[in-house]
């Protein structure tokens, strides 16, 4: 195990090298000390250096199956995805929102090898995992000054992309995530920026499968305008601008193969802005 000074200067040497590991080391057991670095507050050693390395000895092969699965398990505990869960301005926000990067790289590995090395169960485990993340996150901040991003949001919105190509992923599946998604848009006290647009890529990415139907969606969409105001300017105000911005940025990301889908989107935008 590195000190952390000296985990930096390997990483430097490695990012340097175009990611090339050092002859003789141990991939799995570096992988269990890049895990422990998900939890720092030191942005530039979690993001910049460790972050990237981590994901390319997965995505690479360069682990165990057996390595491969306990860090799922790992990675969907209380100690990372799901640690602090519902506290707000905590660092324990940088735990959840970066497990979210080697989780998705296990998925995507789990997909592109020639057998599967997840079962099932456990991408529904993930699944499970990572709509509790997104219905129970309350740390909306985006950058967080001398500790890096931290997009909790946004990062859980991109893990739903992951999950949804999954073919161990079925119709109630999707429906569980498009509803978490909907819980997250109406909310009426705080204006999402660009986390938007990656929850918007979440939704396309679970309707392509094309497993909800178009009255599925139809009353999926329906039940965002249910939503009624209260008559707190600030937070009408936020809740309106969010599932407006949503289907504003929806209706254009639904094109080919799902053009009367994009019609709903396009038709709740509108009742949105002018109501």
């Amino acid at each position: 195990m590195h000190k952390t000074q000296e985990l930096k200067q390997l990483l430097i040497k490695i990012v340097k090298n175009d990611n090339a590991l050092p002859d003789g080391i141990d991939f799995d057991a570096f992988a269990d000390e890049l895990k422990e670095t998900l939890t720092s507050t030191d942005g530039d050693l979690r993001d910049r250096l460790a972050l990237g390395v981590f994901c390319n000895l997965i995505s690479d092969g360069k682990l165990t199956d057996e390595k491969c699965h306990s860090l799922l398990h790992e990675l969907i505990s209380d100690k990372y995805l799901l640690c602090g869960l519902g506290k707000e301005c905590d660092d324990t926000v940088f735990a959840r929102s970066f497990s979210v990067y080697p989780l998705s790289a296990i998925l995507e590995y789990n997909r592109k090898v020639d057998r599967r090395i997840l079962t099932d169960d456990e991408v529904k485990k993930a699944l499970d995992a990572a709509v509790r993340f997104m219905r129970e996150e309350n740390d909306l901040r985006d950058f967080v000054d001398d500790k890096g991003w931290a997009n909790s949001i946004g990062h859980a919105a991109d893990f739903f992309g992951y999950l949804a190509q999954d073919p161990a992923i079925g119709y109630a599946e999707l429906s569980a995530m498009l509803n978490a998604i909907r819980d997250k848009i109406c909310i009426d006290y705080a204006c999402y920026g660009h986390d938007i647009f990656r929850l918007t890529a979440a939704a396309t990415s679970i309707l392509e499968r094309k497993l909800v139907s178009e009255q599925e969606f139809a009353d999926w969409v329906a039940s965002f305008l249910k939503y009624t105001k209260i008559g707190d300017h600030m937070k009408d105000a936020r809740l309106t601008a969010n599932r407006s911005e949503f289907f504003w940025s929806l209706s254009y990301k639904l094109k080919e193969p799902l053009p009367d889908f994009r019609t709903y989107a396009f038709n709740a935008y509108f009742e949105l802005i002018e109501a």
